[in-house]
């Protein structure tokens, strides 16, 4: 551990909060257990008063979209690049390269042939747009219906969307020839090309939230993988339906149809938000979901009430004759793939091609087995991709396994197509596929910021009231702060000084650089003036 210094005024301890409150939510939607006091609204501050306003101001709105008073952290802060968060190369950030991704459409009859456009659009706005498509009324406070991929028809039977997780515009222009079918659709669908996440921190749960719900976490709730429930500190993968604030596309369509649409989920954990709530809220019903975790095909406890999950999913095969033939593809049954293990004892089975191939798998045996746009109700059905961002975090954007998943996601994405025109019918359907945010370039000779020594160096400086720490925020208790004579502006103060050698061994000679563009109370995106309105003029 490295001890950072500081110095930090006696300050008295005085400690005001607001009347309790709770999360609020649309009707029918379970509050959280116990209501959390909130602190009192601060004075607003002028532009030039805050680190914050030294960020692009299209950051700064990023951020402020993904902010919740009642779930996100106290502080905020952001990697001075080209630094990076610890090994697993985290990709939470408001910067362009994490925050553009592909958004396509694609429906022969119902969305228009009209290629690329360009202009500014963010994904919140896909779920009003799949609303349009299906005539139904759906309310996105956040999102505007992207009317260029409106053809105005009949509704389509079925629509389909596919997330490429990780997939954004750095690791498709990285890996041009990896992706032929998509390339070669673009032409006979609706592209934007200016589309970006349009919130920070660009994790999945709290994407895959705003594309089912049409807002952003500002609203929805899910601000990242850990966050503020209830009073206490709460992690995705404890997943359940009041996690989300607010209903989803999904939610409000299956209720308007009397729950005779279909809706589904072939996803992996932490992807619930796509769908919404189920039967957790009044007029819902038992959705299709299907988790894909460790063990297989599943559905989390949590929620197994909320929804169904189809048994015979567990017996869908030909994995491991997927593997097998991985194996062979450099020539020798070595077990091994572009010189790594087809498959590590434990580890996550969608890190290759050879899960991308079960993964189309099981989505068309859900579509043979229950009906999907079979009849004359149109149904909803989602599924994410995993084995991009698996291996984005395993080995980086660059390299041969890169795009192989790539190539191998472009591949299942010629079969859907067909599966789709087999079992709902040619013109009876329509695809969307994007990405809930992008990967980080290979960080060789970049600073490495480990969290873990973060946290120890907070905690020698704050004892107990640093909570959590993540890659954009941390979660700090104000009044155990308050008790030990601190305030936020404090731990702010500390992070925007901290400095390679304050968590780590720098080597001779390197530059003992500060690690942080900016580190800042929260409240500040309410209050300062430099801070953009949530909707804005970027995506």
């Amino acid at each position: 551990m490295r001890r950072v210094t500081r110095s930090v005024a006696a300050l008295g301890v005085a400690v005001l909060f607001a009347a309790s409150c709770t999360d609020a939510g649309p009707e029918g939607l379970r509050a959280p257990p116990t209501a959390v006091p909130t602190p009192a609204p601060p004075t607003a501050l002028p532009a030039e008063a805050s680190p914050a306003c030294s960020l692009p101001p299209e950051h700064l709105l990023r951020i402020r979209r993904g902010y919740h008073p009642e779930r996100s952290g106290e502080i905020q802060i952001v990697p001075r690049l080209p630094a990076v968060v610890a090994s697993w190369l985290s990709h939470a950030g408001p910067w362009d390269h994490v925050q553009r991704v592909p958004l396509f459409l694609y429906g022969p009859g119902h969305v228009p042939a009209v290629g690329r456009v360009d202009r500014p659009v963010t994904l919140a706005d896909l779920a009003p747009t799949m609303a349009r498509i299906l005539g139904s009324d759906f309310e996105a406070p956040d999102g505007r219906p992207l009317r260029e991929a409106v053809a105005g028809s009949d509704p389509p039977r079925l629509i389909l969307t596919v997330i490429w997780d990780s997939a954004g515009r750095n690791v498709l222009d990285e890996h041009p020839e990896a992706w032929p079918t998509l390339r070669a659709l673009i032409p006979q669908g609706t592209w934007f090309e200016e589309a970006t996440v349009g919130t920070s921190p660009s994790t999945t749960p709290a994407v895959h939230a705003t594309i089912g719900t049409g807002v952003f976490p500002s609203r929805h709730g899910l601000v990242d993988l850990h966050f503020r429930w209830g009073g206490r500190m709460a992690h995705i993968l404890d997943e359940r339906p009041a996690f989300l604030s607010m209903p989803t596309l999904a939610d409000r369509y299956a209720a308007n149809t009397g729950q005779a649409a279909k809706v589904g989920l072939i996803a992996s954990l932490g992807t619930l938000g796509l769908i919404g709530h189920g039967a957790s809220i009044e007029g819902g019903g038992r959705h299709l979901v299907a988790m894909h975790h460790e063990g297989g095909w599943g559905i989390g406890e949590a929620y197994a009430e909320d929804f169904r999950f189809p048994a015979y999913l567990r017996d869908v095969g030909g994995f491991a004759a997927s593997l097998r033939r991985l194996d062979l593809e450099d020539g020798a049954a070595d077990g091994r793939w572009l010189g790594e293990p087809v498959l590590r004892p434990g580890e996550d089975r969608s890190i290759s091609p050879a899960w991308t191939e079960h993964q189309t798998r099981v989505l068309e045996e859900v579509v043979e087995r229950e009906g999907f746009g079979r009849d004359a109700v149109p149904d909803l059905l989602f599924t994410n991709y995993k084995q991009i961002d698996s291996v984005g975090h395993r080995w980086g954007m660059h390299g041969p396994q890169m795009e192989a998943v790539v190539r191998s996601s472009d591949t299942a994405l010629r079969t859907l197509i067909a599966i789709l025109d087999r079992e709902v019918g040619e013109g009876e359907w329509v695809l969307a596929l994007t990405a809930d945010h992008g990967s980080i370039p290979d960080p060789a000779g970049a600073p490495i910021i480990d969290l873990r020594e973060l946290r120890r160096d907070l905690a020698e400086a704050f004892g107990d009231a640093v909570e959590q720490v993540r890659p954009t925020q941390v979660w700090v208790d104000e009044r155990a702060l308050a008790s030990r004579g601190a305030t936020l502006e404090d731990v702010a103060e500390l992070l925007g000084g901290y400095r390679r050698s304050d968590n780590h061994e720098l080597p001779p000679g390197e530059p003992d650089t500060r690690l942080f563009a900016a580190a800042f109370p929260s409240e500040v995106l309410l209050t300062a003036s430099c801070v953009p309105s949530q909707r804005g003029a970027f995506g």
